[in-house]
């Protein structure tokens, strides 16, 4: 098995995951390896549950791979944990867009103790692709930047009525590392083809006392700039600084001492606006 070393994040991969809330991993394993867990999932009488990982124990060699532990301990810290929850969605031909949702439902404090943290990575949530997912296979939708903020998603929100979603159409064998806070919803599966996804949670057991990725200290400059400016999805003007300064915080949450000096810019003096004729 490669050295999970070579599959660690630099600094520009955590900044994207802090900018955007999420990352791709590419098919590490072979497409017939792929194929056997989804004729396997397809055979189970019933949905196993927390389980899965028993009913199909090839899972195992995909969640343990050094191309997902890497990413994993890049943004958790070294001595991360598998969470006792892990559930198999099977999307049918016909199935329904979800509304957008955040799995942590706003409950103040989880079961497992983490709570609602948009300042820190404390949980992630992977999913699992053994097919190839395209655009009318019910791919998961997603709100880059939107694990950041606090207020709830509407409710009543078809998964087509935001402006910047991301659509994860992957390859077979891909995983999605989501970060627990992000906005997302499956798509409605119009093909004629199941759509499996395999979720499991991770979680950080402890305080990062420096950077668990390939990080370069004369990088710092270049970050904050991409922390600034960087845009994900379009947010209201008034919410700028809050979104930098939650990013910047987030930073230094995970980086130890390694941390970053947010400094406030009043963008709004200057020059009134030209009005628009």
């Amino acid at each position: 098995m490669n050295n999970i070393n070579q599959y660690l994040f630099n600094d520009d991969q955590v900044t994207d995951f802090i900018i955007n809330g999420y990352h791709i991993v590419e098919p590490s394993l072979s497409t017939q390896f792929h194929d056997g867990i989804y004729s396997k999932l397809n055979s189970l009488p019933t949905n196993p549950g927390d389980k899965i990982n028993i009913a199909v124990p090839e899972l195992d060699q995909v969640f343990e791979h050094p191309s997902l532990r890497g990413p994993l301990e890049s943004l958790l810290g070294n001595d991360f944990s598998m969470g006792k929850h892990r559930h198999c969605h099977k999307n049918h031909p016909g199935t329904r867009s979800q509304i957008w949702h955040q799995d942590n439902l706003n409950i103040p404090t989880l079961i497992d103790g983490h709570s609602k943290v948009p300042d820190h990575i404390k949980s992630v949530l992977v999913m699992y692709y053994p097919q190839e997912v395209k655009s009318n296979m019910g791919p998961t939708a997603l709100i880059p930047g939107s694990h950041l903020f606090r207020s709830a998603p509407d409710r009543n929100a078809s998964q087509g009525n935001f402006r910047d979603q991301k659509i994860a159409t992957l390859k077979a064998g891909s995983l999605l590392i989501l970060h627990y806070d992000i906005w997302h919803a499956g798509t409605a599966n119009t093909s004629k083809k199941i759509r499996y996804m395999v979720k499991y949670l991770f979680e950080r057991e402890k305080e990062s006392e420096q950077p668990t990725w390939n990080h370069n200290p004369s990088n710092k400059s270049h970050i904050l700039e991409r922390l600034e400016k960087d845009e994900a999805a379009t947010i209201q003007r008034s919410l700028v600084h809050k979104r930098n300064f939650l990013r910047t915080k987030m930073w230094n949450n995970i980086a130890g001492k390694e941390s970053l000096e947010y400094k406030y810019h009043d963008k709004w003096a200057g020059a009134w606006p030209e009005p628009k004729i």
